[in-house]
């Protein structure tokens, strides 16, 4: 121990010490208002005190570990929102959230070193879900046990070794698949039921559109004017209205689904006579699939119209 005397009169007593877990060496100090022997032993008290203290105490590095140890699930989740929020479409987002919250819902929202390949391969399997389902709830967690080892909060993901067994398709399946579409004979029969008995031209139109382009709803909704090219029968397919995070109104647009999903597609005449029918008929000057109220075409009413029409026609 060393003391030094201090501008103000007083004394600042040090002691250094070497601290074995963290490899080094280090000094504690105390302050009293004199050098007498009964001070220096009081400042010998306190030093010791002070090393005592430093040397049971976690070092920080001890802290951040103990930390890591003790993260769970939902502490893991917001740090995955973070990021994936920046990366992926709101409607890709909140389907990923959905299921990552069902899995902590259900398993437990347990710390992160706590889940076993065991514990996911049971609650993936035991899912009531089609196996295509299955293995997306597999891709979405082993998303976030990934993003866990990169940045070390696990040494190994839990997911690594979860199997999702290859499922045969039935004949009923199969046969189940293949009745949810319908002949071009078919169709023809839908739309001169739908003439003949005056139901929504708009709608009636929108349907078979949609049959002759193979057009997702989103994409569909999302045609513009400005995308078809009316001298060489072209449509450029680039984007999409995201009706599920803005509402179909705001008519916000987004890329479309995947890369892969920006196409020219070919129009036919009888593309080209519908696209028409709207532009005579016209109540936007932008977005060519609107109502005759001007909105954008919905969902839910024209997939119930076109089920409806097609029960009635084709048989439930």
């Amino acid at each position: 121990m060393f003391f030094k005397e201090l501008d103000n009169g007083k004394y600042r007593y040090y002691e250094k010490f070497y601290h074995e877990r963290e490899e080094k060496w280090k000094q504690v100090s105390v302050t009293l208002k004199s050098k007498s022997r009964v001070s220096q032993a009081e400042a010998k008290r306190r030093l010791a005190l002070k090393i005592e203290k430093l040397l049971i105490a976690p070092t920080k590095e001890e802290v951040e570990k103990k930390q890591l140890e003790e993260m769970n699930f939902s502490q893991l989740l917001e740090e995955w929102k973070t990021i994936r929020s920046s990366e992926i479409k709101s409607s890709s987002y909140r389907s990923e959230v959905k299921s990552l919250e069902l899995f902590m819902g259900i398993v437990g929202n347990l710390r992160i070193s706590d889940y076993t390949t065991q514990l996911v391969q049971t609650y993936l399997m035991n899912l009531n879900v089609q196996n295509s389902t299955r293995k997306n709830r597999k891709i979405y967690l082993n998303g976030i046990f990934d993003y866990a080892v990169k940045v070390g909060y696990i040494s190994d993901s839990p997911v690594k070794g979860v199997v999702i067994p290859k499922q045969k398709a039935d004949y009923e399946k199969l046969q189940k698949a293949k009745d949810n579409f319908i002949s071009r004979e078919e169709l023809g029969q839908v739309l001169s039921y739908c003439e003949s008995h005056n139901k929504d031209k708009r709608y009636a139109l929108a349907m078979e559109f949609i049959f002759l382009t193979g057009l997702r709803f989103a994409e569909f909704i999302g045609v513009r004017y400005q995308d078809v090219n009316f001298k060489a029968n072209l449509l450029t397919i680039d984007h999409t209205i995201d009706y599920v995070a803005h509402g179909y109104d705001e008519r916000i647009l987004q890329t479309t689904k995947t890369i892969g999903s920006v196409r020219t597609i070919v129009l036919s005449e009888r593309c080209l006579e519908i696209i028409e029918y709207f532009r005579s008929n016209c109540f936007d000057e932008e977005f060519i699939f609107v109502t005759e109220q001007g909105n954008i075409m919905r969902q839910p009413l024209l997939y119930r119209f076109i089920k409806n029409i097609c029960e009635v026609v084709l048989g439930g």
